[in-house]
């Protein structure tokens, strides 16, 4: 990998990056959704994180997943009617919802200031797209970080993305007690989707049996 600065400029994808403090953590698929909500329960509602997921479903079973944790989120896909995403944007950029979950299609073309934190829910096929996905924080000098959380069928994607960006990403290990954290989570009674579509928060406790599996794709 190229360390020198001068160097990686060539690549126009890496001038984008520098600027990015990036770390990737390896998970199983199923657990993605618990690392997800210890990350923001870490940062705080009072910085705004993009999230992004590879599918429709996939974004709005996070937004469902964060939400029987207590996080309130909103999705941009696709599915999604226009005024379904401005206001889903609207309550990202004033904290009702410090969470945006987004499919690429989707988050092209929209500029939102004060993206604390870029999460990479699934790494994307194209490495090109990681590149685009994190340069939504960093905006206008401020700092940034992207997280991307990889699962161990997604390390070929991974492996392109350094190669692409010229760049060894550091590797930040799951926190400490993650899997009780994990197991715990498990047991968070999901809302349903109707109950989400209209805002509803979840109010599962640990004791309550989910209602769904944990996992979206990539099975193990």
């Amino acid at each position: 990998y190229l360390t020198n600065p001068a160097e990686v400029s060539v690549t126009p994808a890496a001038t984008t990056v520098e600027r990015i403090d990036q770390s990737v953590t390896h998970v199983n698929q199923a657990e993605k959704s618990a690392l997800l909500t210890l990350f923001v329960q870490k940062n705080g509602p009072d910085e705004r994180t993009l999230v992004f997921s590879r599918t429709k479903h996939g974004a709005d079973k996070i937004v469902r997943q964060l939400a029987a944790a207590g996080i309130s989120a909103a999705a941009i896909h696709g599915n999604k009617s226009q005024a379904q995403r401005e206001r889903a944007i609207a309550a990202f950029k004033s904290g009702q919802a410090p969470v945006l979950i987004a499919t690429d299609i989707a988050a092209r073309g929209i500029d939102i200031p004060g993206v604390a934190h870029v999460v990479n829910f699934d790494l994307p096929d194209v490495p090109e797209q990681y590149v685009h996905r994190i340069g939504r924080t960093a905006r206008a000098g401020a700092d940034g970080k992207a997280i991307a959380f990889c699962s161990p069928d997604e390390r070929l994607n991974l492996r392109d993305i350094e190669r692409l960006t010229r760049l060894k990403i550091d590797v930040e290990p799951l926190p400490e007690g993650f899997v009780a954290a994990a197991e715990a989570y498990k047991a968070l009674n999901l809302p349903t989707p109707e109950r989400q579509e209209r805002g509803g928060r979840g109010r599962g406790g640990f004791g309550q049996k989910r209602r769904e599996g944990g996992q979206q794709r990539h099975p193990h």
